[in-house]
């Protein structure tokens, strides 16, 4: 499993600032991130209870649950859900900025 610690692998960088930036755009996106960073916060066992419900709900491919369960379980969700929001909070601010000039 990759971990933020990780070597950059090539183009991974730029996967991770077209999902920043659709989560920026797209309130859906943003709330899936809000929602996975909040199960990050959870308690171990609890993470893994939620990526098994994930996994047997079949509602998704194999490769969405592990995409799932790499942000969950690691506590990425939430590391990349704090990302998100000082990102949107320094454009709130900058635009009130331009907006009283």
């Amino acid at each position: 499993m990759e971990t933020i610690d990780s070597p950059q692998t090539p183009g991974r960088e730029e996967r991770l600032a077209a999902v920043v930036e659709r989560c920026l755009e797209s309130e859906a996106a943003y709330k899936l991130f809000e929602r996975l960073g909040a199960i990050a916060r959870l308690p171990i066992e609890d993470r893994l209870a939620y990526v098994a419900r994930v996994r047997n709900s079949g509602w998704y491919t194999d490769d969405e649950v592990h995409a799932i369960e790499r942000l969950v379980v690691s506590g990425t969700a939430k590391s990349f859900q704090e990302v998100i929001d000082q990102i949107r909070k320094e454009r709130v601010q900058h635009e009130i900025e331009r907006l009283t000039r």
